[in-house]
């Protein structure tokens, strides 16, 4: 293992859909060296402690202060790895669920710049960060598990 290995993301994520369009979070980050907005799905890190449902549950209401009702519904799991040159930097594993809200508007929350329902076109278009390549691929196979490599560019 290489000396620049981080600390490894245990996440969750809500595909909450309205009609064929679903629910987006925006931010800025920084991909190939340069700041891009990302449209990801609400969710976020799992806190020690926390059951997969329950960190659900705290990122959906703090992403876009939407309410999760019922239990979530598991779809897959995405587990990846992001590459330097030097080595992995770090590996992720990712759970998503399909998740009912209830009523109101999603606002974007403190932890996040926007959000946006996509559909699946716009989903093909925008939703490009290297760790999307799971989600793309559930979206048009289906499937329960899906790895994926993040390359850090000169990799």
């Amino acid at each position: 293992m290489s000396d620049v290995f981080r600390a490894d993301f245990l996440g969750v994520f809500a595909v909450v859909r309205r009609g064929p369009s679903v629910l987006f979070v925006g931010n800025d980050r920084t991909i190939d060296g340069r700041t891009v907005r990302t449209w990801d799905l609400p969710g976020g890190r799992v806190e020690a402690g926390e059951l997969l449902p329950e960190a659900l549950r705290r990122e959906l209401r703090e992403e876009t202060g939407l309410e999760l009702i019922g239990e979530p519904r598991f779809l897959f799991v995405q587990e990846g790895e992001r590459v330097t040159a030097a080595g992995r930097l770090h590996a992720w594993r990712s759970f998503f669920f399909a998740a009912e809200v209830g009523p109101g508007e999603p606002q974007a929350g403190h932890e996040v710049l926007a959000v946006r329902w996509l559909d699946e076109a716009a989903i093909e278009r925008e939703v490009v960060a290297p760790y999307h390549d799971s989600f793309r691929q559930w979206l048009r196979r289906g499937g329960s598990y899906f790895s994926s490599v993040w390359r850090d560019p000169g990799c």
